[in-house]
């Protein structure tokens, strides 16, 4: 009989990648539930996070990445309550050990620990990670390097000299300071309107696909991420993809990702400084192109997950 998965989410390019392309033959993976007709791609809040639902829906095997927050931990008590009820094992991989929407984390790493605890199996993607979850919650993860998200690897253009910046929205761990960029000397595009940046902003951009996104993205030589907090970063691996180098900041696990590759294409600056991080992006342009370090094996990391999903099954 082939295994029930219930990824949370489904659709994430992370999730997706973890899996073979076209999946595997004995399994059946669901897909995300629509919760609004207005934007069927949106995927949150989970429905499958809420007890109720599993009194009308079943699967062998749940594995949680994102989009939990929400639940605070007495939602969280009650989510792992009805997977124990029907016997349904869990799967956890960390993903943020400080939650990038969250000033306050209280409740966040409260939540992260009841489902270390109590998942079957934890995957995190950096050692860097696996020794904080193991000095905070005394449980150490397997680590699996970030998948591949560009399937088909372009080269880069040589396109600019200059580093750009991409922001999709300023969220809360992103840097707020019009300074930043300004020191930076980095081109912006800034997809929501943020007063607070519109100024400085070289581009404003509407959602792109993924085409019309790996090539302006593959049109810089660096890329510099500016965040504040976080942990590891899907757009630092889909830009060593593309061939472009990557500044990131000294918090989270961002240079803990790429060391484990030993990445030459990546280099830290200290957070919030653009100063510093225009030091470090002329040091990543007279370096350009990087050749990339240790390759990403994504069959290895597909069927570590296989093999756990049939473990955790097989021992409930």
């Amino acid at each position: 009989m082939p295994i029930t998965l219930l990824p949370i989410p489904a659709q994430h390019p992370y999730v997706r990648a973890i899996r073979p392309e076209n999946g595997w033959e004995d399994f059946v993976v669901l897909g995300d539930p629509v919760v609004d007709p207005a934007d069927p791609a949106r995927w949150w809040p989970h429905p499958a996070l809420e007890p109720e639902w599993w009194e009308e829906h079943d699967a062998d095997v749940v594995h949680l990445h994102f989009g939990f927050e929400h639940l605070g931990v007495a939602g969280t008590e009650a989510f792992l309550a009805a997977l124990r009820r029907r016997g349904i094992p869990l799967v956890y991989t960390v993903h943020d050990l400080d939650n990038p929407h969250l000033e306050d984390q209280t409740d966040y790493h409260r939540q992260v620990a009841l489902l270390v605890d109590q998942a079957a199996h934890v995957f995190t993607l950096s050692t860097g990670a696996a020794d904080v979850v193991e000095k905070r919650y005394g449980r150490r993860p397997q680590v699996l390097a970030h998948p591949a998200i560009v399937r088909e690897p372009a080269t880069a253009q040589p396109g600019r000299e200059r580093a750009g910046v991409f922001l999709k929205s300023v969220r809360g761990n992103v840097v707020k300071d019009p300074e930043f960029y300004r020191q930076l000397g980095a081109e912006v595009y800034l997809h929501e309107d943020a007063p607070v940046l519109r100024d400085i902003a070289d581009h404003g951009h509407a959602p792109m696909d993924d085409a019309e996104l790996y090539r302006a993205v593959s049109a810089h030589r660096v890329v510099v991420l500016p965040y504040v907090r976080g942990t590891h970063s899907g757009w630092l691996r889909m830009c060593r993809d593309l061939g472009v180098s990557v500044a990131v900041p000294d918090c989270g696990c961002y240079a803990s990702q790429a060391a484990d590759l030993a990445d030459p294409g990546v280099r830290v600056y200290r957070t919030g400084d653009g100063a510093d991080a225009a030091r470090v992006v002329e040091e990543l342009l007279s370096g350009w192109p990087a050749e990339p370090g240790r390759k990403v094996v994504d069959d290895e990391i597909h069927d570590a997950h296989r093999v756990v999903y049939r473990k955790v099954v097989q021992s409930r």
